[in-house]
């Protein structure tokens, strides 16, 4: 009768040779080690930004708290820390939980007339003007891996990033 004939069909392959295994880890090491430097650097301004609005923030909140109580309030640096306190019948308070810079972005604090870690008190009236005691103008700068950023607070009581 009739003989069959046997067919092989080829089966399609399944998986990846080591060969294009080798050539596709390369490849992403390249990119990774082209693109690896300005990711971090990317990573450390981002952080020494973010440092730069929780200053501004805490110098606008701490003359903000002066001018709703009609008292005195205080911004406290001491080192990388940053603390609000307010006048409380004659007591100081503290207002806001103290902000650890360092800790939680990596940046260091110094101020222009105080560069060790001493404590630099900022004082506001109940007008949210500097009060007499307190430098007229001050510039706090923030600084991460030799790159600096500053807030600056003028007598009258404003807050500026950049450019003071």
């Amino acid at each position: 009768m009739w003989k069959r004939r046997s067919f092989t069909v080829a089966r399609p392959r399944i998986g990846f040779s080591l060969m294009e295994l080798m050539v596709v880890c390369t490849i992403a090491g390249v990119i990774i080690a082209i693109s690896g430097k300005s990711i971090s650097s990317a990573y450390a301004g981002n952080s020494r930004t973010s440092a730069t609005r929780v200053v501004s923030t805490a110098l606008f909140q701490a003359r903000a708290i002066a001018i709703q109580r009609s008292r005195q309030s205080w911004l406290i640096r001491s080192g990388n820390t940053i603390k609000i306190q307010g006048d409380s019948l004659g007591t100081r308070v503290q207002l806001v939980p103290t902000i650890d810079v360092s800790q939680r972005y990596g940046v260091t604090l110094s101020t222009l007339a105080a560069p060790t870690p001493t404590d630099t008190f900022i004082s506001f009236d109940s007008r949210g003007l500097i009060a007499s005691g307190s430098p007229t103008s001050l510039k706090i700068m923030i600084t991460k891996d030799s790159k600096v950023d500053t807030v600056c607070v003028s007598g009258i009581g404003n807050t500026r990033a950049r450019g003071c």
